[in-house]
């Protein structure tokens, strides 16, 4: 059987690279693994076909970055939509040995981090810049290598007058829908004007269709503070989902009761769960997360015993970002396939693994039978 133009990785770390051409008289694929151009391996054209093959020996774990050279030419591969920039103003096609393991494809992958949108900072030939832009592309590429499927997000931002700063959940999903080729809905809501020049709000997206999208008001005045949600349908599956950003204290267990009023009010629906997730801004004994247990949600998290610090600006101390999941009456409760920090800059180089905030993200994976 001939394999399909693109590349795709072995179980072994073998990557397996076709390119179809019927004009083409040499392919080579050079790459990082290659010395790019010191020592590029030869495709060779399947009898009758052309198709053109090869695959390589065992790769070490890793992003790795490579472009096909097509009788002399050097190109991007067509038919591979992950790519990454080369450095020289173009972009390398790319793929990843040693993804990230999350259990059964069949589950719903969620995704839930707060983005710290536009007060990202890194150094680029020795002047600090604003590097937030790369980052939300990083995520998308993460998300996309390992197939998540729904995003619930909080410090999303945009700037109230400067271009340059657009929209922070639409930079993704435009990033989403080129690393992936297929359509990622969106919605976002503000929830007030952060660091004097950023409409602040949360997001969500999702592979599969939105709707019944609801904004919930927990606060007024100049940091009000709401939660989002929507319906998503994904793999034949329906769920509610959340997203939020309460503040400190008393006022954030005030409104988590108010979130959860909310959610008791909106109709029943053939939902099979409701999973709200964001930043509590509290440990797990503080009424915010306290108010979620004692309505029946579970902190996935501590029913996983996958408990780790999710906030520091330099190093990660504090468990203040959860998910929390209850199923509906009448529902089976979910088998969590995964529960995993995210973008810590800890582990292996595998697409989730960069810093890309002051908070890690989390990554649970769930299955209805």
């Amino acid at each position: 059987m001939l394999p399909s133009p693109g590349c795709s990785v072995g179980p072994d770390g073998s990557v397996t690279f076709a390119y179809r051409d019927e004009h083409a008289s040499h392919v080579l694929v050079a790459g990082d693994f290659t010395g790019w151009g010191r020592d590029p391996i030869p495709l060779v054209k399947r009898e009758g076909a052309d198709l053109w093959v090869m695959t390589t020996r065992p790769l070490p774990p890793g992003v790795h970055a490579y472009k096909l050279v097509v009788d002399g030419r050097w190109i991007a591969d067509p038919e591979n939509p992950l790519d990454v920039d080369d450095g020289l103003g173009g972009r390398n096609a790319a793929f990843v040995v040693g993804a990230r393991d999350l259990g059964d494809p069949a589950a719903i992958r969620v995704l839930s981090l707060n983005l710290h949108t536009y007060q990202e900072r890194g150094t680029r030939e020795g002047v600090v810049v604003n590097d937030s832009i790369p980052k939300l592309e990083r995520v998308a590429f993460g998300v996309a290598v390992h197939g998540l499927d729904v995003l619930l997000l909080q410090e999303v931002g945009e700037h109230v007058s400067n271009p340059a700063e657009p929209n922070a959940g639409r930079l993704l999903q435009q990033f989403l829908e080129r690393f992936t080729r297929r359509r990622w809905e969106h919605v976002w809501r503000e929830a007030h004007i952060g660091f004097d020049v950023y409409r602040e709000g949360l997001s969500i997206l999702s592979s599969g269709p939105i709707e019944d999208v609801t904004v919930l008001q927990l606060s007024e005045g100049g940091l009000a503070r709401i939660a989002l949600v929507a319906r998503t349908t994904i793999k034949e599956t329906k769920m509610r989902v959340g997203t939020t950003h309460v503040a400190w204290g008393a006022e954030g267990g005030a409104q988590v009761e108010r979130l959860l009023a909310g959610l008791a009010r909106l109709p029943s629906g053939d939902h099979v769960a409701t999973l709200v997730a964001g930043d509590l801004n509290a440990s797990p004994e503080e009424p915010p997360v306290a108010h979620f247990v004692e309505r029946g949600y579970a902190d996935v998290g501590m029913a996983t015993r996958a408990v780790w610090p999710t906030f520091g600006e330099k190093r990660l101390t504090s468990r203040i970002d959860y998910q929390m999941l209850r199923a509906s009456a009448g529902r089976r409760a979910a088998k969590v396939e995964a529960f995993a920090r995210v973008f810590d800059g800890e582990g292996p180089e595998d697409g989730l693994h960069p810093r890309v905030s002051d908070h890690a993200g989390i990554v649970g994976a769930y299955r209805w039978a």
